[in-house]
């Protein structure tokens, strides 16, 4: 069984990848992974390997093996992938065709709040754990060489100090800024320190 996926996010996850995208029939939300426990889910570079040597990248259409969905209690998008069979790419997209695909999304507040985590109490009614969505403002800073954050506008709220698994971004300069852009943002499967479920800028669009 396959599945065809707009590839928005490849972002970092226990030293692997976060691979997300949109199925391009439909336009929902779809995320690969594997079934490898220890790295909860991530997919590795042989996993995202094309048959000729090439690596899957952000804005590719590709053709997944997939074994089926695998739904998580806060990631309900979760599709189990055949890891024993390549992908095949089938083209590339642009991301305004992207949004014609699957749209910005509006939501009152992102991911439950307006903080850059939301508690175990909250999650649970959030309902999803992917969104893509349009911001103004957004500032790309680094506390300390092992982190990257960032702090933008959304629905007249500000917010701050969100993580940023973007690698793309890693290395730009302190207090890169962009007017517009497109995010991708994500919420993990299980909390750090305690019970807060830390919210992460997967992917970043500049517009």
């Amino acid at each position: 069984m396959e599945c065809t996926v707009a590839i928005l996010t490849m972002s970092s996850k226990n030293g692997g990848y976060c691979v997300a995208g949109v199925d391009v029939n439909n336009g929902n939300w779809i995320r690969l992974v594997s079934d490898v426990v220890y790295t909860h889910g991530a997919l590795s570079n042989n996993d995202i390997k094309y048959q000729n040597g090439r690596y899957c990248r952000p804005l590719d259409i590709v053709e997944v093996p997939i074994i089926r969905s695998m739904p998580l209690e806060y990631q309900p998008e979760n599709v189990l992938i055949d890891t024993k069979k390549y992908w095949k790419k089938i083209d590339t997209i642009l991301l305004e065709d992207i949004l014609e695909i699957h749209p910005p999304e509006y939501h009152d507040v992102l991911l439950g709040n307006q903080y850059s985590y939301i508690t175990e109490a909250g999650i649970g009614k959030v309902g999803h754990s992917l969104i893509l969505v349009k911001v103004t403002g957004l500032t790309i800073f680094h506390p300390n060489e092992r982190s990257t954050k960032a702090t933008f506008t959304y629905n007249n709220t500000q917010y701050n100090d969100i993580s940023v698994t973007d690698p793309d971004y890693y290395s730009v300069q302190n207090r890169w800024y962009t007017k517009n852009a497109i995010l991708v943002m994500s919420l993990p499967e299980s909390p750090y320190n305690g019970n807060y479920y830390y919210k992460f800028v997967a992917k970043i669009f500049p517009i």
